[in-house]
C-alpha cells in the first residue's frame, strides 16, 4: 500500500502544485505539474534504491518509492515532456526468455500507436490541463486499486513542500486544497479543506524533524494514539507518543 503517498511525494519533489488521480475505463491515471523527467530522473526510476535526490532537499532520496505501485498494476506507462517509455513484466519476458524472476519496474520499452490509443483521449486531457508527468497503470490489481484509496488519508499531505491541490476523479470525487501561511522561519500554518471538512494544524520545524499539532475551536487539540502517528518518508503506524 502507500503507492498514492509515494507517487505524492515524488510529484511534491519535483516541485509540482498540482496532483491528480483520475479513473478513466479500465486505466488509472496519476499526474502532476511539477518538472519533468531528466534522464537521470528516468535512470534511477529504473534501478533499484537509486536515487538522484539529495538527502534533507526533498523528502524522499532512497529511490525506492516508485517501485511500490507494482501492488496496484500490471503494467506501467510514464509520459513525462518528450519521455514516453512503458513497464510490463510480460514484455520484459519476451526479451529476456532466460530470466527466471521479471520485475515490474526495471527495463522500460517504447510505447507504441497502438499502446497510446487505447486510452490516449484521457491522457491528452490531462497534458491539455498543465499536467507534465503523467503515469498511466493498466492490468489493475482491483484489491490492491480499493485498498489504496480506503487508506488514503488527507493529512499525508501535511508535510509537503509544494502540493497545493490534490483532485480525486474516481468513482469518489474530492478536491482537496492546502494552504500554508509561514509565521515565522520555523512555523507555518496548514489548512486542509475538503468538501465535507477541513481542518487547521500548526507544523513547528526545526533540525529536519517537524511536529504537526491540530486544532479546533478553542485551539491545539488532543490527538486519539491512531492519528497521533510518525511520518518517515510516509505515513507510517508507529505511534508518536505524544
Amino acid at each position: 500500500s502507500h503507492s498514492f503517498a509515494e507517487l505524492l511525494q515524488n510529484a511534491d519533489d519535483a516541485g509540482a502544485s498540482r496532483f491528480i488521480i483520475q479513473r478513466a475505463g479500465e486505466y488509472l491515471f496519476v499526474a502532476n505539474d511539477g518538472r519533468i523527467f531528466t534522464r537521470a530522473d528516468f535512470e534511477s526510476l529504473c534501478r533499484s534504491a537509486a536515487s538522484n535526490k539529495e538527502r534533507g532537499a526533498s523528502i524522499g532520496f532512497r529511490g525506492i518509492g516508485f517501485k511500490s505501485v507494482v501492488g496496484i498494476a500490471e503494467i506501467v506507462y510514464l509520459f513525462s515532456g518528450e519521455l514516453s517509455a512503458l513497464f510490463s513484466r510480460e514484455k520484459t519476458a519476451r526479451e529476456i526468455p532466460q530470466a527466471s524472476h521479471v520485475p515490474l519496474i526495471r527495463i522500460p520499452h517504447p510505447v507504441t500507436d497502438a499502446d497510446r490509443g487505447q486510452f490516449d483521449p484521457a491522457l491528452t486531457g490531462l497534458l491539455r490541463d498543465g499536467l507534465q508527468t503523467v503515469f498511466v497503470f493498466g492490468g489493475l490489481v482491483a484489491a490492491g486499486i480499493a485498498s489504496e484509496f480506503s487508506a488514503f488519508d488527507p493529512n499525508t499531505l501535511l508535510f509537503l513542500r509544494n502540493v497545493r491541490q490534490l483532485e480525486l476523479r474516481t468513482n469518489v470525487e474530492e478536491v482537496i486544497t492546502i494552504r500554508r501561511e509561514a509565521i515565522d522561519k520555523r512555523t507555518q500554518r496548514v489548512q486542509l479543506i475538503a468538501s465535507k471538512e477541513s481542518a487547521t494544524w500548526t507544523i513547528i520545524s526545526q533540525d529536519e524533524v517537524a511536529l504537526a499539532f491540530a486544532h479546533d475551536d478553542s485551539g491545539i487539540h488532543r490527538l486519539g494514539e491512531q492519528e497521533a502517528i510518525v511520518y518517515a518518508f510516509l505515513p507510517t503506524r508507529e505511534p508518536t507518543g505524544l
